[in-house]
């Protein structure tokens, strides 16, 4: 990228970054972004998400859209999620998670992947290659089962986590329903 080049000949990412750029260092109150990950790398990803959150906590409001969950969850307070004109999600993450239960469980530090099995409740067991044992509950009630019996039977394990779905997963599940 050269000084003289003009906007439309860079690339789409160099592009964006110099819009971006343009608009973010007057620091504007309200900021309306489409897309604003959309053909960045990884590090400038950041570099924008960064000045994203820093306007942010200066008190700028940011409407933007995104499919990129990983950034509506780094950047949000508050979702709205439309399909077909008609609200699917809306309100706080925080709130949107409790309207799902904890099913998933990741585990490390059990090489038995047949301990589990016993369990009714439990489904999609996996063996990640980091040592990790994945699975997926029905309820939150067989984690706190396996968590008493994992203690009797192995004592200390360095990882028990019990959690929500991820909000692509949620995102996925509403954009089918």
């Amino acid at each position: 990228m050269v000084f003289s080049d003009k906007i439309k000949d860079l690339s789409k990412g160099n592009a964006q970054k110099i819009q971006l750029i343009a608009v973010l260092m007057f620091e504007p109150k309200l900021i309306i972004l489409d897309e604003p990950f959309s053909g960045l790398d990884p590090v400038n990803a950041e570099l924008l998400n960064n000045a994203i959150l820093e306007l942010k906590r200066k008190g700028s409001m940011i409407v933007f859209s995104s499919h990129s969950m990983d950034n509506v969850e780094k950047v949000s307070d508050k979702i709205l999620m439309l399909k077909h004109g008609e609200t699917v999600l809306n309100g706080e993450i925080k709130d949107i998670y409790k309207d799902f239960i904890r099913e998933y469980l990741t585990i490390n530090g059990i090489k038995n992947i047949d301990f589990f099995k016993k369990y009714n409740g439990v489904s999609d067991i996996q063996q990640m290659k980091n040592g990790n044992i994945k699975m997926k509950l029905v309820n939150e009630q067989v984690g706190k089962v396996i968590f008493r019996d994992i203690v009797k039977e192995y004592g200390y394990i360095p990882l028990f986590n019990q959690s929500y779905p991820s909000l692509e997963e949620i995102f996925k599940r509403k954009a089918i329903d």
